[in-house]
């Protein structure tokens, strides 16, 4: 993966060596790297789309720059823009409170380019929950969708062309009870044999994770897999999806909630409780993998070799690796955003 480093623009840099605050009046940061290592952080302010980068690992960000202003974006709860690079440039999805997904492309040199909606029906996508994957100009999104009965479900769309254009959208899982867990985000990443999405599901008030994955580009998907051996029943949303991720050996390694406990496990595999607490991610780091949750309000990570630190109050924290052995966690606390640079 190649992103062009933006340094033509401005560099004025926000000194964060001494305090973990980076902006404030930000909400639902999201960050993404290339392979020269600058970071890409997007995040909301009122109505607006900001961005800034960092050449130095995130310990610095530049001033942060204005993409596009979207009436009633959603930005809150989990909920909000997603960043991603591709081979060719950035690439946003936005979402409304009218449930519509947007795409913004930006090429080098050049200014962001709105180019269109991404869901093929109006008005399906209300809520809010996307998660996107890259793999070189390839880009796949996710989102909770209710076309065709009101009810959720979990629909995709491939863009192989860096977010240009979006192929004809495909509903990949709906259950059997009627609606997926409905205000859980899913979760997608690009693996070595194609795409592999996980989603909460919702079998008669079983609120269990389950992954479905496809090896042709999301035109067929595979039976859904349940992850773990326990089970949660649950008359109720719980609003915590978990997240995936593939190491470099192409190992893919997941963590989810049950109840107050948070469990990882492989597909096929027992799950491994690692700690409690809700609204968790995962991060690979080279070989290994990182985790990231809130625990009685604050934000822990777990590190390789059972190591947990808690590194501040906050919500719906973030990480990205910035090396085989290092990663930045960024986090929101009180609309305002933070950052913590970790290394194993």
């Amino acid at each position: 993966m190649f992103c062009f480093s933006l340094l033509s623009r401005e560099n004025k840099q926000i000194d964060s060596e001494s305090s973990d605050l980076v902006f404030a009046d930000g909400a639902m940061p999201s960050v993404t790297t290339d392979q020269q290592g600058t970071l890409y952080m997007l995040f909301v302010k009122g109505n607006g789309l900001f961005y800034s980068t960092s050449l130095d690992k995130g310990l610095n960000f530049s001033t942060a720059e204005f993409i596009d202003s979207i009436k009633d974006v959603i930005a809150v709860a989990g909920r909000g823009p997603q960043i991603n690079c591709t081979k060719t440039g950035l690439n946003i999805l936005a979402l409304d409170k009218g449930g519509n997904i947007y795409s913004y492309t930006e090429e080098q040199n050049k200014d962001w380019i709105k180019r269109g909606r991404v869901n093929d029906i109006p008005d399906v996508a209300k809520e809010g929950f996307l998660s996107v994957a890259t793999k070189d100009d390839s880009l796949y999104a996710v989102w909770l969708d209710l076309r065709k009965d009101g009810r959720n479900k979990i629909v995709g769309s491939l863009s192989a062309d860096a977010g240009k254009t979006w192929q004809k959208n495909k509903i990949i899982y709906q259950s059997p009870s009627g609606s997926v867990c409905e205000c859980c985000k899913p979760s997608v990443v690009f693996g070595e044999k194609g795409i592999t999405v996980m989603f909460r599901n919702n079998l008669n008030n079983f609120r269990d994770l389950y992954i479905i994955s496809s090896t042709d580009g999301g035109v067929n998907f595979s039976k859904e897999e349940k992850l773990g051996n326990g089970t949660w029943k649950l008359n109720a949303c719980p609003m915590d999806g978990g997240g995936l991720k593939y190491n470099s050996s192409g190992d893919l390694q997941t963590i989810w909630r049950r109840a107050d406990t948070l469990y990882t496990a492989a597909p096929g595999t027992q799950e491994k409780m690692i700690g409690k607490g809700k609204n968790c991610e995962i991060e690979n780091v080279g070989e290994q993998f990182a985790y990231t949750w809130i625990e009685n309000g604050n934000v822990v990570c777990a590190l390789p070799g059972n190591k947990k630190i808690n590194i501040g109050e906050g919500t719906f924290p973030f990480l990205i690796s910035t090396s085989k052995d290092s990663f930045i966690c960024i986090w929101q606390h009180n609309n305002n955003i933070y950052r913590k640079l970790i290394s194993l």
